[in-house]
């Protein structure tokens, strides 16, 4: 993938792409729960029990997480990066 970028750019831009994955790959469980709660209404435990039901679908539910991630992250942001803004006005 990288055979195209100059020789000089591939490690920090390897670099770049890993911790970007990595930091997503550990917010994901909670950007979903944030999905779910603002959704559905529901406590955090229960969008983290939803959140763990998803992700035991095949293939569909590898998607759905990672669009449940998405879908958060845009909330999170559009929040101005507060979980608790994030969620709306129903906080457990």
């Amino acid at each position: 993938m990288l055979d195209r970028v100059p020789q000089s750019l591939q490690k920090p831009l390897g670099l770049t792409l890993g911790w970007a994955f990595l930091v997503f790959s550990i917010l994901a469980i909670p950007l979903s729960v944030v999905t779910l709660q603002r959704w559905f209404q529901i406590p955090w435990w229960a969008g983290l029990i939803g959140v763990f039901l998803v992700t035991l679908i095949p293939y569909a539910g590898r998607f759905a997480y990672l669009g449940l991630a998405l879908i958060g992250a845009w909330y999170v942001v559009d929040a101005g990066f507060s979980f608790s803004g994030a969620v709306g006005r129903f906080i457990d």
